[in-house]
Formats: C-alpha cells, sequence, structure tokens
C-alpha cells in the first residue's frame, strides 16, 4: 500500500488517541515548557530503572510509555514521582502528550516522504512520456519520408515511361497525389495532444497501407517492402504506448484502502492490548480501565475511517515543537536499548 495513505490513517489515529488522553486528563493542565521536557528526559530513565528493579520486564517492556502509562494510579510509583519532586498528573500529562507528539511527528515525516517520492515519480513518468511521443514522432517522421521518397521515384518512373500515354500517365500521377495527400498528417503536439497524436498515427499507417495495397503500378517486390516498414513502424507505436500505459500507476480502490488501513492499526492496536495485559505491574482492574480506554481509542479511529473525517487535533502546537525538536532524544528514551 502506498505509504501517504497509511501516514494519514496514522494521522487520524493519533489525533483521536490525543482526544481520549485528554479527555481523561485533569482539565486544569496546561501545556508543558521547555524545563518541563528537559526534566521529564532526565528523569525518566530512572522510573524505568525502578520499574524493572520492581518487576522483572524486558528492556521493550519497560520502556514502553504505554506500560509505563499503566502505572497511573499505582501507589507505590505514586510515591516515587511524588519523592522526586513530581505531581504524578503532572508526569502522566507529559508521558501522554509525548508519546503522542512522538507518533504524530512520525507520520507526518512518512507522509512527507511518500509525497515527495510520488512528486518524483510523476515528474520522471511525465519525462519518459514526452521523450517516447518524441521518439515515435521522430520514427513516423522518418518513415513518412521514406515512403514519399518511394512514391516520388514511382512518378519519376511513370513520367518516363515511353509506354504509357500521356493521358494515362497524367491520370496514374494525379491518383497518387490524392492518395498522398489524404495519407499525410499534420504535425502533431505529442504532450498536448498524446491520445488525439496515437489514433492520428494508427490511421495514418492505416491510409498509407491502403495507398500501397491499391497501386497498380507498383512492382509486387516493392509493395511488400513498404507494408513491412509500416508493419515495423505500427509495432514500434504499439510497444511504447503499452510501456506508457504501464508507468501509469493503478487508481486506487478507496474500499480496499479503506480496509488496508484497518487491518493495519488493527494490528497496532493488537499489540497495545497485549502490552498491557503483559504488563505484571498494572492491578487488574487499572489494566481493564486501561484497555478499555484503548478500546475506546480504537473505536473512535475505525469511526474517523468511515466518517471520512480528520478530527481536530488537540495537542498544543507549542507541544508539538518542543516534541519534534527533541525528537532524537525522546525515540532513544522510549527505545528497547
Amino acid at each position: 500500500m502506498d505509504k501517504k495513505y497509511v501516514a494519514a490513517a496514522l494521522g487520524m489515529l493519533l489525533f483521536t488517541m490525543t482526544g481520549s488522553i485528554q479527555a481523561a486528563e485533569p482539565p486544569e493542565q496546561k501545556p508543558f515548557s521547555k524545563t518541563e521536557l528537559d526534566r521529564f528526559l532526565a528523569d525518566y530513565p530512572g522510573f524505568t530503572e525502578w520499574l524493572s528493579k520492581q518487576h522483572a520486564m524486558s528492556p521493550m517492556s519497560r520502556n514502553n510509555p504505554w506500560v509505563m502509562s499503566g502505572l497511573r494510579f499505582n501507589p507505590a510509583f505514586s510515591a516515587q514521582l511524588t519523592e522526586k519532586g513530581w505531581n504524578p498528573d503532572r508526569f502522566f500529562y507529559l508521558l501522554n502528550h509525548v508519546n503522542t507528539g512522538l507518533m504524530l511527528t512520525s507520520a507526518e515525516k512518512d507522509q512527507a516522504e511518500a509525497q515527495a517520492r510520488m512528486a518524483r515519480e510523476q515528474k520522471e513518468f511525465e519525462e519518459r512520456t514526452a521523450q517516447n511521443q518524441q521518439n515515435l514522432q521522430q520514427e513516423m517522421n522518418a518513415g513518412q519520408a521514406r515512403l514519399e521518397a518511394q512514391m516520388n521515384a514511382q512518378k519519376e518512373q511513370i513520367r518516363t515511361n515511353p509506354h504509357i500515354p500521356p493521358h494515362e500517365k497524367q491520370r496514374i500521377l494525379d491518383q497518387m497525389s490524392r492518395h498522398a495527400t489524404g495519407a499525410n498528417p499534420p504535425l502533431l503536439d505529442a504532450k498536448a495532444q498524446a491520445e488525439a497524436a496515437q489514433k492520428q498515427q494508427a490511421n495514418w499507417i492505416t491510409a498509407q497501407e491502403q495507398a500501397i495495397r491499391t497501386n497498380p503500378y507498383m512492382p509486387p517486390m516493392q509493395r511488400q517492402q513498404a507494408l513491412a516498414q509500416l508493419q515495423q513502424t505500427r509495432q514500434s507505436m504499439q510497444q511504447q504506448q503499452q510501456q506508457q500505459a504501464a508507468a501509469i500507476a493503478k487508481p486506487l480502490n478507496p474500499a480496499a484502502t479503506q480496509a488496508e488501513m484497518m487491518a493495519t492499526h488493527q494490528k497496532w492496536f493488537e499489540n497495545q492490548k497485549q502490552a498491557l495485559n503483559n504488563n505484571p505491574a498494572i492491578p487488574a482492574d487499572q489494566k481493564k480501565r486501561q484497555l478499555e480506554q484503548l478500546q475506546e481509542s480504537e473505536k473512535h479511529f475505525k469511526a474517523s475511517l468511515q466518517q471520512a473525517k480528520t478530527p481536530t487535533p488537540l495537542l498544543p502546537p507549542e507541544e508539538k515543537t518542543l516534541i519534534e525538536a527533541n525528537q532524537q532524544r525522546l525515540s532513544e528514551l522510549f527505545s528497547s536499548k
């Protein structure tokens, strides 16, 4: 599936998740500052070490921000936060917003890269199409020049033939001129009228073939050679048209695209549920609430796809700016290394 549509879908998911996260937070929370973010970056590793000592967990599990979010109502962890000078609600506000902002930033980066790649591919396709049309036109012009030369040679043979009466010579020459005039196409604008040019070129070849076949004064061997040249030109034109058609991306099936996005993010939600279920630090009742919240986010995401609407992002712009500026440090903080 094209990366652009995955990124767009992930963006909708993150906006939906952001709304769910903030809805569960105290309304008095304000956007975090650079000082708070720097402090969060400095203190987070110590909290993951505490979590690792309390429960045997792999680095991937203890560093997962969803796992850490499960400790929101854990009395022992709240005591650790307080001991380090953190208000638990404020710490989890930063945790949730940083996690959401990282995913959103990553999705936007993927989308920008996909759009740039599509623009490059479109430009390359247009250049190839223009070059193919130019090559085809040159070949058609060369073929026309060859046939005109043959026609002129035939006319000269008729003019100098002492066995043909003058009035018969003129009648034959006039007939040959009419065929040539009707078959010669005007100059083509390949870029602006590609489809019309292709049709006109095909009609021209057919007209030339008809003129050659109905010319009773063309020797059989010369007629065969001329028809073979036209057939070769036709095959070359058809091959170039097939190459151009193959270069055009097939139209996206909206239903299939939506189904693929659904499947992709369904797997993502299942992974998050598994991480919560496997977290030994979360009491059963708290784990249930966390899973219900994740399920609600999943439901909102599916609804957003079906309605084809993008919810208004609720992540404060100043927070998003800080997250983008510290993206590498935050990504390393949440990694399993």
